[in-house]
């Protein structure tokens, strides 16, 4: 028999969660059984996610799956609910988790299962961002929100790692096809991501890596010069205005070199390059 048991306050591990941007989709009309495909429940999932309707977004996400198995995009948002449930954020219209009711303003009653419950969310969550990146192994967001979520503190620094070379690699690529906005957006995840490797790799007995010890974005060497300088470059890019942004990661380039962080160096140099060819594109 399950008994329902009385506490005063609820405490669920949270864990640290990146901002998820949520494709924003219209109402769409209700498909019949004969009309519906995988995009049509994938969209209605969308919608309904927007609306935090999560066990109807969860249904037609899984209806996606069942049309296409191979839909990995399903598979992660799939997965981001199922670690929202594990992450305990409150879904219940009285501010609790599910499982739990709101008796006043200062009791709240939760199901001896709600545990229980939260591991195998925890559990769908990484499997669905298993198999969306077993489907597109370039799928960076998937590698970072598995990280957040998964149990020891290795695997997590270990899918960051990974999420973060996939976003600079993916932050050259929009910068060689002038998609400056994408590039600025892509640096500011790979920036989170160290933020992140940073942390962990005090808590983790790992060797002692030159990569983590100054990864992008680091602020280890001179952070009131270095840091500021590449701030002003992408200031400078988001206004469009590429001789200024040329200009700063020059400067940044000569100090990362003169202080002998190489590594870092070469990465400036590869946005140089692209900055310099973008500039003769456009003729300016």
């Amino acid at each position: 028999m399950k008994l329902p048991v009385t506490c005063f306050s609820l405490t669920i591990t949270i864990f640290t969660t990146f901002g998820v941007m949520l494709p924003k989709i219209e109402a769409l009309p209700t498909p019949t059984p004969t009309n519906q495909t995988a995009t049509n429940w994938f969209l209605q999932g969308i919608q309904k996610l927007n609306q935090r309707n999560y066990p109807d977004a969860i249904s037609d996400f899984t209806q996606a799956i069942q049309i296409n198995p191979q839909y990995a995009e399903a598979y992660y948002q799939r997965g981001l609910i199922y670690a929202k449930y594990a992450q305990g954020e409150p879904l219940n219209p009285d501010g609790t988790v599910p499982g739990c009711k709101k008796i006043d303003a200062y009791r709240i009653v939760c199901s001896v299962e709600v545990r229980a419950r939260t591991e195998e969310n925890k559990r769908l969550a990484i499997a669905d961002f298993n198999q969306a990146i077993q489907i597109n192994p370039q799928y960076a967001e998937a590698y970072r929100q598995r990280g957040l979520i998964q149990e020891e503190n290795a695997q997590k620094l270990a899918d960051f790692q990974v999420a973060k070379e996939l976003y600079w690699q993916k932050s050259l690529v929009a910068l060689e096809q002038q998609k400056l906005a994408e590039f600025d957006k892509f640096l500011e995840n790979v920036k989170q991501l160290d933020a992140e490797i940073k942390s962990l790799t005090k808590l983790v007995l790992l060797p002692e890596d030159p990569e983590l010890r100054n990864p992008i974005g680091s602020s280890t060497f001179s952070p009131d010069s270095i840091e500021e300088l590449e701030n002003q470059a992408r200031a400078a890019l988001r206004k469009k205005d590429i001789q200024i942004a040329l200009q700063k990661y020059r400067v940044l380039a000569r100090k990362l070199y003169e202080q002998k962080n190489y590594q870092r160096y070469e990465q400036i140099q590869l946005i140089i390059v692209r900055l310099e060819n973008l500039r003769r594109q456009l003729g300016k």
